[in-house]
C-alpha cells in the first residue's frame, strides 16, 4: 500500500486492488503532475519487505526535475519503510502510470 497525503483524491494506492498495480506486483510507477506544466515527477515504488522510492523527471525531453522540495526519511512513519515527501503545487495530481517493460 502506498499512502499519499495532501493531493486531493489520492489517499491510497493498494497493490492488491488497483488494476495497474495488481498486474505489476510490488513495483509501481506514479506520476505527480500539474496541468499546463511541462515537467512533473515519476515516483518509482519498490517493495522488497521494505518500501523504497526513486524519483525521476516525467518528461523524457528534459533531464531536470521541477523545483519542488524532495525529502527522504527512513522509519519515521512506518518503521520498516521510506517516507518520501515532495512539496508540489496545490493544484498537483497523482496517478498510476503504465510501467515501461522494454526499451525500444
Amino acid at each position: 500500500m502506498i499512502c499519499c497525503k495532501g493531493i486531493a483524491g489520492s489517499d491510497e494506492f493498494n497493490v492488491t486492488s488497483h488494476p495497474k498495480l495488481h498486474d505489476g506486483g510490488y513495483v509501481a510507477t506514479l506520476e505527480i503532475f500539474v496541468p499546463d506544466e511541462l515537467q512533473g515527477v515519476f515516483i518509482h515504488a519498490f517493495y522488497s519487505g521494505h518500501w523504497s522510492f526513486a524519483v525521476s523527471p516525467s518528461n523524457e525531453d528534459t533531464d531536470s526535475l521541477p523545483s519542488w522540495s524532495v525529502a527522504r526519511e527512513w522509519g519515521t512513519i512506518n518503521q520498516h519503510s521510506e517516507t518520501l515527501t515532495i512539496s508540489c503545487p496545490t493544484n498537483a495530481s497523482v496517478k498510476v502510470v503504465d510501467r515501461i517493460e522494454t526499451n525500444g
